[in-house]
């Protein structure tokens, strides 16, 4: 279970985005694009001078999923699934005038990997056994809205065509981490809501999940792509 969820993130693959402009507003342009994490995305852009550009998106969150088996039999078996989007604003600085930039900004965080599993049997939950058992847990990890820094080529102030190639990160720190836990043991007689033992075992599952995903303090951003601007 736990290992698999950061695995999830690191291991996606490159997203690549495609912008298609169009706008009355001069210099002003609307663009669809896709990219790492954020999914389909809604773009608003605007140069204000040569120099600089303001640019907004609204995303829908990209679709992933895993399944990880317990190191044992008696280990729960999760499923996991991201879930949300992350919305950024942000200013681009094209110090030559050109289409290199360095970006500063914020992401709106809705982004999160939703886990579920479930054991029979004999179950593993921290380092409580229980026999006879039906368990299901469900957990969150739920990155922050935080800072953005990035650089890249594009989204020049010019008129017409262009690419974009965008690298950076979301200084989000380590996701928060939800963990609750429904069922019963004994063959059915006793609840494990009922037994604060499993109450214990719970925050144990919990604190090892933690541990796992301590070190992942930042989202990555990738997007590559082509422009417009009228």
């Amino acid at each position: 279970m736990n290992k698999s969820i950061p695995s999830i993130v690191m291991a996606s693959a490159v997203m690549i985005s495609t912008n298609v402009s169009a706008s009355s507003v001069d210099g002003l342009s609307v663009g669809v694009n896709y990219g790492l994490f954020s999914g389909p995305t809604l773009e608003l852009t605007y140069p204000i001078n040569d120099t600089f550009q303001v640019r907004g998106a609204l995303s829908a969150g990209m679709g992933l999923s895993d399944e990880s088996e317990g190191d044992t039999d008696q280990e729960i078996d999760y499923t996991a699934e991201a879930d949300g989007g992350i919305h950024r604003l942000a200013v681009d600085y094209h110090p030559f005038g050109g289409t290199f930039f360095l970006s500063a900004g914020y992401a709106v965080n809705n982004f999160a990997f939703n886990t579920q599993g479930t054991g029979t049997g004999t179950v593993d939950v921290g380092d409580e056994t229980y026999e006879g058992a039906n368990i299901s847990l469900k957990g969150q990890l739920a990155w922050s809205s935080a800072p953005t820094l990035s650089l890249g080529w594009g989204h020049s102030p010019s008129e017409g065509w262009g690419a974009i190639f965008e690298v950076g990160a979301i200084f989000t720190g380590a996701p928060d981490v939800s963990l609750t836990g429904t069922g019963t043991y004994n063959d059915g007689a006793d609840n494990v809501n009922d037994a604060p033992e499993f109450i214990q075992a719970l925050e144990d599952e919990k604190t090892d999940l933690k541990d796992d995903v301590a070190d992942f303090t930042l989202l990555p951003i990738f997007q590559a792509g082509v422009t417009y601007r009228f």
